[in-house]
């Protein structure tokens, strides 16, 4: 019997998300921290109060791939869930979006990972409390080498194995698309140089971008305003080998650079329900755009920012994703 082929391949966080929406909380300015410019806090020893909450799916890999295969790609994913209650109904909604399960690790002993999502004010931003649970287990096993795939999409990875994960994925003949997560981003532009330099696509947002610059010593002394332009950071990023480099920066767009031209996408306009999920719409779909639109930047961008702005309308990261008919009829018409 032949191998399935896949357009791509997921590998990463696969969770069960519950939001809570809360007017109680305080955002204060942070001029201190380039790291940390905004905080969310609340009064201490205080009841908070929750106005709605959400019960839903999520996770880095688990997202990308509802959007992959809602985009008309075939797709697999790699994930770790737990042999619970919530293991179980991540597993059937992947199905359900017609996802290839079949690489999907139960840990019978490890509780599936969760998300607390506290949403906060009228722009409706939000911090996560992550609990990664089975997801920390999450390792590359030999048969899934052998996956015929044109694509690795990979987003978070656990932090003791992330290393071992990485050397086997960039082994593959595979393009590689690549949004780590803060586990990864620690080991700084050093610890990553290794897979940089055959990563198809790194996506990394602002802030990240800042992080990565600050992890070099010449850069540890730059002032703010310098380290908050994307381009500053794209140029930074430019020398450690990823054939495309992207920085997302929220509501005020993004920038994606070839080593020869920085392009720019504005965000699009929406009222805004929920962020939960936005960077990882915008990341996968620009990933779809370079599959489906043959390497266009200019077309990837636009497909990502449609995508990520019609995230923002609905609660969870996963339920308002877009089919290509539905994205491209707004590509059309925005």
């Amino acid at each position: 019997m032949a191998k399935i082929f896949f357009d791509m391949v997921t590998v990463g966080g696969a969770t069960r998300d519950i939001t809570f929406y809360t007017k109680e909380g305080k955002l204060v300015s942070n001029s201190v921290d380039p790291l940390c410019q905004k905080l969310l806090g609340f009064e201490y020893g205080a009841k908070i109060g929750i106005e709605e909450a959400f019960f839903t799916f999520g996770g880095g890999a688990a997202n990308a791939a509802v959007c992959f295969s809602k985009l008309g790609l075939r797709t697999a994913a790699i994930s770790r869930i737990g042999g619970d209650e919530d293991g179980r109904a991540v597993l059937g909604n992947l199905k359900k979006n017609r996802i290839d399960a079949k690489f999907v690790q139960t840990d019978k002993k490890a509780k599936t990972g969760f998300s607390f999502i506290v949403t906060f004010g009228s722009a409706r931003e939000h911090t996560a409390f992550l609990y990664r649970g089975a997801n920390d287990g999450l390792r590359i096993k030999d048969q899934e080498l052998r996956i015929k795939t044109g694509w690795f999409y990979v987003s978070s990875l656990p932090g003791d194995g992330w290393r071992g994960i990485m050397d086997k994925v960039a082994a593959h003949r595979a393009k590689l698309a690549w949004n780590p997560g803060a586990r990864q981003l620690k080991a700084g532009l050093a610890g990553l140089k290794k897979y940089l330099g055959k990563t198809d696509i790194f996506f990394v947002n602002k802030d990240e971008a800042i992080e990565l610059a600050l992890s070099l010593s010449k850069y540890k002394k730059a002032k703010a305003a310098w380290l908050n332009k994307p381009e500053n950071l794209l140029k930074v990023l430019a020398g450690y080998g990823s054939k495309i480099l992207v920085i997302t920066d929220g509501a005020r767009g993004a920038y994606a650079y070839d080593g020869k031209k920085i392009y720019y996408q504005k965000a699009l306009s929406q009222k805004v329900i929920d962020t939960t999920g936005a960077g990882d719409s915008f990341c996968s779909s620009f990933t779809a755009g370079c599959i489906l639109y043959h390497g266009n930047i200019v077309k990837a961008l636009k497909l990502g920012a449609i995508n990520s702005a019609y995230n923002l309308t609905m609660v969870g990261a996963q339920e308002p994703l877009l089919t290509r008919y539905e994205a491209e009829k707004k590509m059309r018409n925005s």
